[in-house]
């Protein structure tokens, strides 16, 4: 049967990449609010006007150390077919692709990577990619990323995965492979909202899911860490106007959903992050939106309350385009959100005030934060999936402190 890979709800089949692969050096520019935190672009890459090859996807973990070699890598995936491996040059002042990793049975199979991570996928302490494509994982030996295992269960079953994420889901000391993503379109198809696989040694085995009984949701970006203050991860996932907790229950080997909250109007959540957004430790649920819309959720001890929430007016919509981390070095987190322009927001004790602004555009599929260029600082990686006319869509690294 042909075999189509179905992400972010569209269905692509593409050529290859004709945008040149050199390298553009940060041509600058910067923005600076009224308290002068002031951002610079490291590193700028355009991929073209054409939605069908130049549009940029998102990863929840595109940076960190995929090669084990102690310095950190930089994912970009997108409608191309391919996943690109950044590196800083320090010589060169500049990030260059090292490696580009294509999908099994290329290229007599196109189809793009909605989703991307770096993690210890085989929990042997060394990293590997994760890739949504056919749920595969690559393995770097020998001077070259290998694939080492492909688990197709998703796509052979009509259903997509938008994205994908590294980590210890059920809280046995070992990491996951997190699919998100759903049946789609097909009402008929088993695939649910998250598909859970782990290595076993040899291969990706399926090992739990969560497939809503009262819907067919399709999830975009899921989120993973301990929200409820329990000593234990939950996945955290939105779909048809609700947030969904799931807390894995060892006993029964299945996740206990809990709904965190509904939305009942037309600005739907969209995707999740689970990290500490006020500074004090603990993980709060930071949600985007189909929307200018961001929303972060606190538990309280006995539920989940709204400690933030803000729309730009006019602007595009969040959303995969959102990560927390502490972008400018003062040991506090900052939240990022890309609604067209970039807004950087941190707590200041009573409530969320904007430091700066960065000059993206478009719809900004990818937000994260990281140490791309291996100085123990982090940067912001920021990339558009949509974009108007005249526009080309558009990888950016921004990096505080520098000079424009």
């Amino acid at each position: 049967m042909p075999i189509v890979c179905f992400i972010i709800g569209i269905l692509m089949l593409n050529g290859a990449l004709s945008v040149a692969a050199k390298n553009q050096a940060a041509d600058g520019g910067f923005t600076k609010s009224s308290i002068n935190e002031s951002y610079g672009i490291q590193w700028k890459m355009e991929y073209g006007s054409n939605p069908g090859i130049g549009a940029r996807y998102e990863g929840p973990q595109p940076i960190g150390d995929s090669d084990n070699d102690g310095k950190n890598e930089l994912l970009i995936s997108g409608r191309d077919c391919t996943i690109r491996v950044m590196k800083w040059d320090e010589g060169e002042q500049t990030y260059l692709q090292v490696r580009a990793l294509h999908p099994p049975f290329y290229p007599f199979v196109h189809c793009s990577a909605g989703g991307m991570a770096i993690g210890d996928v085989t929990n042997d302490r060394k990293n590997e990619i994760a890739a949504t494509w056919y749920s595969a994982i690559y393995k770097y030996f020998l001077g070259k990323y290998w694939m080492i295992g492909a688990n197709p269960w998703i796509f052979f079953n009509e259903g997509g995965s938008a994205d994908c994420l590294i980590g210890d889901c059920d809280n046995d000391g070992n990491n996951e492979l997190i699919m998100s993503g759903g049946g789609g379109w097909q009402s008929s198809s088993p695939v649910g909202e998250i598909t859970v696989l782990k290595w076993n040694g040899l291969y990706l085995k399926r090992v739990a899911e969560w497939n809503d009984p009262a819907v067919s949701g399709y999830v975009y970006m899921a989120g993973l860490g301990d929200v409820n203050d329990d000593g234990q991860n939950e996945i955290v996932c939105a779909y048809e106007n609700k947030v969904m907790m799931l807390e894995w229950d060892a006993g029964q080997k299945v996740f206990q959903p809990t709904v965190v909250k509904r939305y009942y109007h037309d600005e739907s959540p969209f995707g999740c992050v689970c990290k500490d957004c006020d500074g004090d430790g603990k993980a709060e649920i930071l949600l985007s939106f189909y929307a200018p819309h961001i929303s972060i959720l606190k538990w309280n001890g006995t539920g989940f309350s709204t400690q933030f929430d803000i729309t730009w007016a006019d602007a595009d919509p969040v959303i995969e385009g959102i990560d927390a981390g502490d972008t400018d070095g003062d040991g506090t987190p900052e939240v990022c959100a890309g609604a067209g322009v970039t807004h950087i927001l941190q707590w200041n004790g009573t409530t969320y005030v904007e430091e700066a602004v960065l000059p993206t555009f478009g719809w900004m599929a990818v937000v994260s934060i990281g140490d791309c260029d291996n100085d123990g600082k982090n940067e912001i990686n920021a990339g558009n999936v949509g974009v108007g006319d005249g526009q080309n869509f558009t990888e950016w690294v921004f990096k505080y402190g520098l000079e424009p």
